[in-house]
């Protein structure tokens, strides 16, 4: 018998990130600060991997004023999610943060980095309540992401 893929993962990338799925009917969660050991990341895919409909990661890419080291640290963690959901054969987009931001708090031109990162706490905290997200705004990403990602399926 064949499981129904009813979760939508949400990638934020980078040391704080977060990983975070979404049951795209009942829109019950969890989410995870993203592991240091990426062996974690992998099994906690691994265990869902049958009921992934979709996942929606944070396109990564530099910006002036970013360190080299940064930015290469950053783009080999994207890299490794990748290439894990790829192996995995786990279907993923790639959403620009600006464009999951736009939907899930609004137009950020004006906000600082500080401010966008409050308006993500409190978005996710009041969409999902009952998980402790702290002030973990990786967590809080990447269940936004999720959560644009489940809106955009049920959209269509």
């Amino acid at each position: 018998m064949q499981i129904e893929k009813i979760l939508v993962a949400g990638i934020d990338v980078g040391k704080k990130g977060g990983i975070a799925f979404i049951n795209k009917d009942t829109m019950e969660a969890e989410v995870f600060a993203m592991p240091e050991d990426f062996q974690e990341v992998i099994k906690i895919f691994s265990e869902r991997k049958d009921r992934i409909l979709l996942t929606f990661i944070e396109k990564q890419q530099a910006f002036p004023g970013q360190g080299v080291v940064s930015i290469f640290t950053l783009g080999f963690e994207y890299g490794r999610l990748i290439g894990m959901l790829k192996t995995l054969k786990i279907p993923y987009e790639e959403v620009n943060a600006r464009k999951w931001q736009k939907v899930m708090i609004g137009e950020n031109s004006k906000r600082s980095k500080k401010e966008i990162k409050m308006c993500s706490l409190e978005k996710a905290k009041s969409l999902f309540p009952y998980l402790d997200i702290g002030k973990h705004d990786g967590k809080s990403d990447a269940l936004l992401i999720a959560e644009y990602g489940r809106r955009i399926l049920i959209s269509k």
